[in-house]
């Protein structure tokens, strides 16, 4: 009797066991979606004319959780009398039809926007993109690729000659008015990395988004505990 009793008793013990392994095994993959949809949800924008642009961010895309939108142009920009003229448009801050021309941004907190630099002013697609759209309440990185560093001039003081002296300042203003940009669209601009791609290698350039990625990461984990 007491063997059977002892059985029964087993039974129920192992029927509770299986029972709350299935409870936990049912709750865990709520629990884990739902601790994935609290982390900010990210896009990336990017225009590239000569391929360089796009190396960099899908390579970023690779080491971030977000998506990925590339902006079209329908005009032809490729060689050398492609860059003059975007370089032209540029420097008169001239705007140009874009695909899409407003893309959904809803769905994300954060946005990274990825831009080559013409005539030391945001691409016109890009000039563009900050022209057609809203971003408020987005927090912003942006992202923009040139052949020269963008601080080059920085370390230069005012006893510098006077050429050097212009172009840091020249520089500084170029830089201001891309966060301006930002501002004007409504995004809170929360941080800036810069490319030089000049004589640089596509290898050269993927290590190199190692350390972007790296920067875009905290600056993205930091704003969010704001």
């Amino acid at each position: 009797m007491k063997s059977i009793t002892s059985t029964r008793n087993k039974s129920k013990a192992l029927r509770k066991c299986i029972s709350l392994m299935l409870a936990i095994f049912l709750i865990t993959p709520v629990y884990v979606s739902a601790e994935k949809d609290s982390t900010p949800k990210t896009l990336i924008i990017y225009y590239s004319r000569t391929g360089k642009t796009k190396l960099i961010i899908e390579t970023l895309n690779k080491h971030t959780n977000a998506d990925l939108l590339q902006i079209e142009d329908p005009k032809d920009r490729s060689g050398n009398w492609g860059y003059i003229k975007s370089a032209t448009e540029a420097f008169r801050h001239k705007h140009a039809p874009i695909e899409p021309e407003q893309p959904d941004i809803s769905p994300y907190s954060h946005i990274i926007i990825a831009s080559p630099v013409w005539s030391w002013n945001l691409c016109t697609p890009i000039h563009t993109l900050f022209e057609k759209n809203s971003f408020d309440g987005k927090k912003l990185v942006l992202i923009t690729t040139a052949n020269i560093h963008i601080m080059k001039y920085e370390p230069y003081g005012d006893d510098a000659p006077f050429i050097k002296r212009f172009l840091r300042d020249y520089l500084r203003g170029k830089r201001e008015a891309a966060v301006t940009e930002v501002v004007n669209a409504g995004g809170n601009f929360i941080g800036h990395y810069h490319f030089e791609t000049k004589a640089k290698s596509d290898e050269q350039l993927v290590a190199e988004t190692m350390k972007c990625a790296d920067y875009v990461k905290e600056k993205i984990a930091r704003s969010s505990k704001l």
